[in-house]
């Protein structure tokens, strides 16, 4: 049975990515920001669609009408993570610049028009921060995930990277701290991809679950208040922090 699951939803999978391509291509002309806009939207229905192909249940703990736009922020296990958020949130997505090299996902990434984080030099960090402002400025929203690489999901949180926030701090946009956890799989195994994890055996196996359960809090908006980057960092992870370590002391029920 896991087998024919694998085959049906990369089956699926392929094809609905297939449809969401062609629509953005036929769909990118236009002004700029509106066009950005309209993608905010798609990728809500996109996300939706694969979370149901995928087998993810979601279950959001919190009011998901806080959301006012802005820097969506939240903690990182893996790839999944993205497909967890685009279904329940209008977003652009901000991924490290290595992931533009992975097959198809690449590919697929970069039809969307994402920014890009390429933190090898500061003149492109700067570029990126930019970028940000302007996302924000003009009414899309961005998710990013500052601890800059993925966990196993349990163990708390690592230090945040600064740059996400630089674009907040010095604006008057909001901020939308979240915590992502996945309930348990049937083997034991853990949903978070970190760590030397293979990239392909591992989404193997989440293919051949029959269902993935995911829980998001949605915490208060927040605003800088004056703070600069980095004091903007160390608050946001200390109310994550306090937030995560109350969310995993409960099971998940769905």
């Amino acid at each position: 049975m896991a087998m024919w699951r694998r085959i049906y939803r990369i089956v699926l999978l392929l094809a609905w990515m297939l449809i969401i391509w062609t629509f953005l291509i036929f769909t990118r002309w236009g002004e700029y920001w509106k066009v950005q806009r309209w993608m905010g939207k798609v990728s809500l229905v996109w996300g939706k669609v694969v979370a149901a192909v995928f087998g993810l249940k979601i279950k959001i703990v919190g009011n998901i009408g806080n959301f006012k736009g802005g820097l969506v922020v939240s903690n990182h296990t893996g790839y999944v993570d993205p497909l967890v958020h685009a279904a329940i949130l209008p977003i652009r997505f901000a991924p490290k610049e290595s992931i533009r090299k992975w097959p198809v996902i690449g590919w697929f990434f970069n039809t969307g028009r994402p920014i890009w984080i390429d933190r090898s030099s500061p003149q492109k960090s700067k570029l990126v921060e930019q970028q940000f402002r302007d996302s924000m400025t003009n009414g899309v929203p961005l998710l990013v995930y500052p601890e800059g690489t993925s966990t196993d999901g349990k163990s708390g949180l690592l230090e945040f990277k600064s740059t996400p926030f630089a674009a907040v701090a010095e604006s008057d946009n909001w901020l939308l701290p979240t915590i992502l956890r996945y309930g348990d799989t049937p083997d034991g195994k853990p949903i978070a991809w970190y760590g030397d994890v293979t990239l392909l055996p591992h989404l193997w196996r989440l293919l051949g679950y029959r269902q993935i359960v995911a829980e998001v809090t949605i915490m208060d908006p927040l605003k800088a208040d004056g703070r600069d980057r980095k004091e903007l960092a160390r608050f946001v992870r200390e109310k994550m922090l306090e937030q995560y370590k109350k969310t995993f002391q409960t099971a998940i029920r769905i």
